[in-house]
């Protein structure tokens, strides 16, 4: 039986034993490095793009945002999208509800067709109106329930107002417009003093007549600048007669003069 010849080996030279009988190997070995780790979504991030969606606590998205910003880029996590809606979207929330409430201070809200007055300015037809648009002698209703703010308090007063004919029933009557002073708002305590002063005076006197009769059911009331409505300009106090326990009709000014 005739052997068969032994398989030749592929050619090319091969190296020479290595160490420990391992082959050698030409040139630099290669290494094996682990995956590298997948990148991590900042949690900030998330949390705040969740709060600014259900519109949670004012600001905290925002801070939240941006804190989530400089730790994505310290830390190298993902989110950075996240982070930037968080913030845009909370930043439009939060003008928008600004712009309400200064069209709510302002009465903006509440504006409907201006009262109907004669060449003299007298009020001949019913229409709403801000506090700033009430005159001397005009008639008006309001919202706000009269006997609940006879402290000297007062409160914060509702701005919009229906101005009437006199002849209709209302609740209060302005006998004196007056303007206070530029400046820096001056603080309530100097503002209702000035009101107190100026709107007890001669001014009712000379409105009702100096022989006129008080009434025990008509009281004094003005309407004065508040420090949200001094920022955007309000600078006017109304004085006016109102009877606390309902609507009245007529006017109280004096016809004959005095």
């Amino acid at each position: 039986m005739s052997i068969p010849p032994h398989p030749q080996s592929s050619p090319g030279p091969y190296p020479p034993p290595g160490p420990y009988g391992q082959p050698g190997q030409y040139g630099v070995p290669q290494g094996w490095y682990p995956p590298s780790a997948p990148q991590k979504t900042n949690v900030l991030a998330i949390v705040a793009f969740i709060m600014s969606l259900v519109c949670a606590i004012p600001l905290v998205p925002l801070i939240l945002g941006i804190v989530a910003l400089s730790q994505i880029r310290n830390r190298g996590e993902k989110g950075k999208g996240l982070a930037i809606a968080a913030i845009a979207i909370h930043g439009a929330t939060i003008a928008f509800y600004a712009i309400f409430v200064v069209l709510g201070l302002t009465g903006s809200l509440d504006d409907g067709p201006a009262p109907e007055r004669d060449t003299s300015g007298q009020v001949t037809g019913s229409g709403s109106g801000q506090v700033n648009d009430i005159r001397t002698g005009d008639c008006f209703n309001m919202d706000d329930d009269l006997a609940g703010v006879q402290d000297k308090d007062g409160g914060q007063a509702r701005r919009s107002v229906r101005i009437v004919p006199c002849d209709q029933p209302h609740k209060g009557e302005a006998y004196a417009v007056f303007h206070l002073e530029d400046g820096t708002y001056p603080g309530t305590a100097k503002v209702v003093s000035i009101a107190e002063e100026k709107c007890g005076g001669s001014k009712l006197a000379d409105y009702v007549g100096k022989d006129a009769e008080p009434s025990e059911k008509v009281d004094v009331y003005y309407y004065y600048p508040q420090l949200s409505s001094w920022t955007l300009g309000d600078r006017e106090v109304t004085c006016f007669l109102a009877d606390s326990s309902g609507p009245s009709k007529g006017s109280l000014r004096a016809t004959g003069g005095s």
